[in-house]
């Protein structure tokens, strides 16, 4: 990779903008030359903005390029103590955070081989402001697993261990669960002990604060991916509870603001879908037996306008939807003077969503059955439905997205009688959308280069089979090609996500029906 350089003579008046650009990619060997021109062109710079990136600039120099030619200038600026100052370190962490360097500052700190540049950082810790910490770790969690991230949160949480305020303890927290569950199990285990006075279990206290620190981050789903991945039992049982929302509070959070449910006002775009998933679904269960009468049938995580549950109800089946998302009308009250307020967000909620099942009763040819649609308040990971409950399960596209995949999938196997039946729509991670309703350039989110809020685990087929095999005997097992990613495959994409067989990146869904073992 080749970057373009602007020219220093005289130095750009966006300088700024330009070193924030190229520390996206600090070791491209055209930097050096170009920083050791830009620091002999600064000359001699007073004021406390320039002194900033200045000093920036010669750390980068030193520690990815030419300490010799580097090292003068930092002994001039730190008056020849072979320790960086108070002053200095002070200068070098308001940089940091004005160009949000922190990563690059921890890893060039971590690899330094030299003596002096050990030396020279032996007090430092590159720790944000408070100020800075949430709009931090939000922006590094789009990169939950990128190692040079894992050499931060580890000073990050070495830096902060004297650090008793309150108003920083949730972000402890938070970088001590994402190394512990990420990076490095048993150091990030002892940090999170000794958050936790040596508990092997996060107190309910601290798990609300991470909760909360993990919602702001939008980082929840990630983590509990992390937590579930993570090969330690000692590492799940003290994050035993995170990810696992208290509804009331949940309910409570809702209520909070004022009703908007415009986003959903676009939900009529993917009736097409919704009722073509419907009419598999149907047919699936009436193969294996199961009829529209009395059998159970759970949809898995209904989502916000439970199409499935809503169409399996009209087609007469006995069907309950559950999830964390589910229309305002059918959420539990905290209390008795709640009515009144869940009343206006259903009015609200109907009004943004009537063209939708307008559109859905006319193209599935079925009068909706309000009055027989159940949906509840759940966390799909702990349902309160006892042992073997439900003929069936479905579960349409939404593995995918699913933080604890197998979490999700023991527990549906739980409520399910046995022999009972598992329908899943999988939409995979290496597809043309990676499983997202739009993006700029197709496959784009395997080249690591999407930053979206939309959860997306990144399992592979392969994956998801042996998980569901793990509960279930798969019967069957039906992949869709997708027309569109056939005629965009050139060889030149093939070429550069070598890691992907052609037949996954031109995957659109996977179709599987599975009898409990």
């Amino acid at each position: 990779m080749s970057i373009d350089l602007p020219v220093l003579n005289p130095i750009p008046d966006n300088i700024d903008e330009v070193l924030q650009h190229l520390l996206r990619y600090p070791a491209l060997p055209e930097i050096g030359p170009w920083l050791v021109e830009l620091i002999k062109s600064s000359g001699h710079l007073s004021t406390g903005d320039d002194m900033r990136w200045r000093l920036l600039c010669i750390v980068w120099l030193a520690a990815e390029f030419d300490l010799e030619q580097a090292w003068p200038y930092l002994m001039w600026l730190n008056q020849k103590e072979p320790v960086i100052s108070t002053h200095l370190s002070q200068i070098l962490i308001e940089a940091t955070d004005d160009f949000n360097a922190h990563v690059q500052l921890a890893n060039w700190i971590a690899e330094a081989q030299d003596e002096r540049l050990k030396t020279f950082f032996q007090d430092f810790r590159p720790i944000p402001t408070q100020r800075k910490v949430p709009a931090l770790m939000t922006a590094l969690l789009t990169q939950p697993d990128h190692p040079k991230i894992g050499v931060w949160l580890d000073s990050f949480c070495q830096g902060t261990a004297e650090d008793t305020s309150k108003q920083l303890r949730p972000w402890r927290l938070l970088a001590a669960t994402w190394y512990a569950a990420g990076f490095n199990a048993s150091q990030g285990l002892a940090y999170l002990q000794r958050l936790g006075n040596g508990s092997s279990q996060l107190s309910g206290a601290d798990n609300k604060l991470l909760m909360d620190a993990a919602s702001q981050a939008n980082a929840q789903a990630t983590l509990v991916q992390m937590i579930a991945n993570c090969g330690s039992p000692a590492i799940k049982t003290m994050l035993q509870e995170f990810g696992h929302p208290d509804l009331t509070g949940l309910v409570e959070s809702v209520f909070e603001s004022e009703p908007d449910y415009a986003h959903l006002s676009e939900a009529s775009k993917g009736v097409k879908t919704d009722v073509e998933t419907f009419q598999r679904n149907r047919a699936a269960l009436e193969q294996a037996g199961i009829m529209p009468g009395p059998a159970q049938v759970l949809d898995l995580a209904c989502g916000p306008v439970a199409a499935q549950t809503v169409l399996l109800s009209a087609a007469g089946y006995a069907a309950v939807g559950v999830d964390l998302d589910i229309p305002p009308g059918y959420l539990p009250l905290p209390g008795p003077l709640q009515w009144f307020k869940r009343k206006k967000y259903a009015d609200v909620w109907k009004a943004a969503t009537a063209s939708y099942y307008q559109a859905l009763a006319s193209q599935a040819g079925l009068s909706l059955k309000w009055n027989k649609v159940k949906l509840e308040l759940a966390d799909p990971t702990r349902l309160r439905f006892s042992d073997s409950s439900f003929e069936a399960v479905i579960c349409s596209h939404f593995l995918q997205h699913a933080p604890d995949v197998t979490g999700l999938l023991a527990e549906a196997a739980r409520v399910l009688k046995p022999g009972g039946v598992l329908v899943a729509d999988i939409r995979p991670y290496t597809s043309r959308l990676g499983a997202f309703t739009a993006t700029a350039t197709p496959w784009e989110h395997l080249l690591d280069t999407v930053i979206s809020d939309v959860p997306l685990n990144k399992w592979r087929e392969a994956r998801y089979q042996a998980a569901i095999e793990k509960h279930f005997s798969i019967k069957t097992w039906e992949t869709e090609a997708d027309h569109k990613a056939q005629e965009l495959l050139t060889p030149e994409l093939q070429e550069e996500l070598a890691d992907y067989s052609s037949e996954e990146l031109i995957r659109k869904q996977i179709f599987v029906v599975a009898l409990k073992k």
